[in-house]
């Protein structure tokens, strides 16, 4: 690409995340790209700062003028425009507008073998896919739905969500500490599992005193969480500063009952921890091998939580540390530079 010639990227998001953010910010970095990023109200729950940096515009969504970012797409202005999902009647409707952009369409839903799933993309595959040029989704669950929906293969690109992993701590606890470290990191909601993943684990925890649990996140089920004198709960992190916890875990556990991708367990592996993940957990077929840097166990079944994390406290340093190595392995499989290259190929 040109150096001297700069395009505009337009990002038609939803709930802005940490990850998303840092991906923006090195895309305008490179100097090639002006970007605006349209988002939905922060969540309370999770009050992500946004900087001030060159190249990026962060507009609310209730700042936004949709007609007349039709016109400035209608003028040529934008290169490429990203629509997160299609749940958002404005951003629907920009994205039926005959603008000269490149539309691509981001969405994280898995593909599932179901009538409704069926009917629901060949719906999609009439009423939107004509409008958009290509499909962009975290990884091959999510593009099987993209496949239904009529996008080619060549019209699909995986990567869409990746996590920041430069700076992030590495775990290397050998397992003689005198104590055991569980770590969760997650909004406190029952699709993530909670309470009962952790209510499973009371007796577990009673029989191993030297084990404990830290929870960082928050959410609507706070005050349902089980108490126990080995469970402590750290409540809402800034990306920045949750980098600094990984290297004091030995595992890292994601019981979700629904959860689309999973950025958190690429974080996990780039902090070279063992994973132990639900079969809901997208992101676990890209970052744990079941058996070799990991568990992955069926939905609701903490049983095979508590079995699996009394394997990991028995196993020898060097079994441990061979768990540490695939997680890094796996780590580097999705990054920010082919994130902002999958950008650099739709705008060329």
């Amino acid at each position: 690409m040109d150096s001297l010639i700069r395009r505009k990227v337009l990002f038609l998001f939803r709930e802005l995340a940490g990850y998303f953010v840092t991906c923006v910010e090195e895309l305008a970095s490179t100097g090639n790209f002006d970007v605006e990023v349209v988002y939905w109200p922060v969540n309370a729950q999770a009050p992500l700062t946004l900087a001030a940096v060159s190249g990026v515009k962060w507009i609310p969504k209730e700042e936004w003028n949709r007609n007349e970012a039709i016109q400035l797409d209608l003028a040529g202005v934008y290169s490429c425009v990203v629509v997160s999902g299609w749940g958002d009647p404005d951003y629907n409707v920009f994205a039926k507008s005959k603008g000269k952009s490149k539309r691509i369409l981001a969405f994280d839903t898995q593909w599932y073998n179901s009538l409704k799933m069926l009917f629901g993309s060949q719906w999609m595959k009439w009423t939107m896919k004509g409008y958009y040029h290509g499909a962009w989704v975290p990884g091959d669950r999510q593009a099987k739905l993209a496949r239904a929906m009529g996008f080619s293969l060549s019209e699909i690109a995986t990567g869409f969500y990746v996590a920041d992993l430069e700076g992030i701590a590495y775990s290397n606890r050998t397992g003689n500490s005198n104590d055991f470290k569980i770590g969760f990191v997650s909004r406190l909601v029952k699709e993530k599992g909670f309470p009962g993943v952790l209510e499973g684990m009371m007796d577990v925890l009673n029989d191993n005193t030297n084990w404990q649990v830290h929870v960082w996140g928050t959410g609507p089920l706070m005050d349902a969480m089980p108490r126990h004198d080995q469970i402590f709960y750290h409540g809402f992190t800034q990306p920045k500063d949750l980098k600094k916890v990984w290297s004091d875990l030995d595992v890292f556990v994601l019981a979700s009952e629904y959860e689309p991708w999973g950025v958190v367990v690429h974080e996990a592996a780039g902090a070279g921890l063992p994973i132990i993940a639900t079969t809901a957990v997208g992101a676990a077929d890209a970052f744990v091998d079941h058996g070799k840097n990991g568990w992955v166990f069926p939905v609701g079944d903490t049983s095979l939580v508590c079995k699996a994390l009394l394997e990991l406290f028995q196993m020898s340093t060097e079994d441990r540390a061979e768990m540490r190595a695939i997680s890094l392995e796996k780590s580097s499989l999705i990054s920010i530079d082919q994130w902002c290259n999958t950008i650099k190929n739709w705008t060329s």
